[in-house]
């Protein structure tokens, strides 16, 4: 299965991704350097989807992986092709339960052949936010489990969903 890669804030971030490009249509995603397209999707689209699992497999009340963190987005109404920007944010929690700092990111920009995806880490320990960009880009390809890829038959290693140690934060 093809790898989405994400562009990241650090170079040595993109370094830990790998990516391989799909020659299907659909919604194959393509990687073209830093960016990621997937083709056919429009943002809301893409979207819809990868919102349902960040609050499922992210922020789900019975087990939260971000303890201390608030969900915000903007989408526009609608779902055809084009369309207009989307985006998701991960905000620390203030003391008062308000939203704080922005602390991770998923921008959806409508492009000529798609949707382009750009994940950020932006306050989250690394390996917490360099799992979550692995999830976004697994829900990106139509994944829609919050325990990711499961294993490569050629013996690949299994990555597991943003689990582990709770973000207090």
């Amino acid at each position: 299965m093809a790898r989405v890669l994400l562009q990241v804030a650090a170079v040595a971030a993109v370094g830990v991704l790998s990516a391989c490009g799909s020659t299907g249509g659909g919604n194959a995603p393509v990687s073209r350097g830093p960016t990621t397209i997937v083709k056919g999707s429009s943002p809301v689209q893409l979207y819809n989807h990868i919102a349902r699992q960040v609050r499922a497999c992210w922020l789900n009340p019975a087990d939260p992986v971000l303890t201390k963190h608030v969900f915000r987005a903007e989408a526009p109404a609608g779902g055809g092709p084009g369309g207009r920007a989307a985006k998701i944010e991960i905000h620390e929690q203030t003391k008062d339960l308000k939203r704080g700092l922005k602390a991770f990111s998923i921008d959806f920009q409508p492009r000529r052949d798609g949707t382009q995806i750009v994940a950020r880490n932006l306050r989250l320990p690394y390996a917490l936010g360099q799992k979550m960009m692995s999830d976004v880009g697994f829900w990106a390809q139509g994944g829609a489990n919050c325990d990711g890829p499961v294993e490569a038959p050629s013996g690949g290693v299994a990555r597991g969903s943003v689990s582990g140690p709770r973000v207090t934060q």
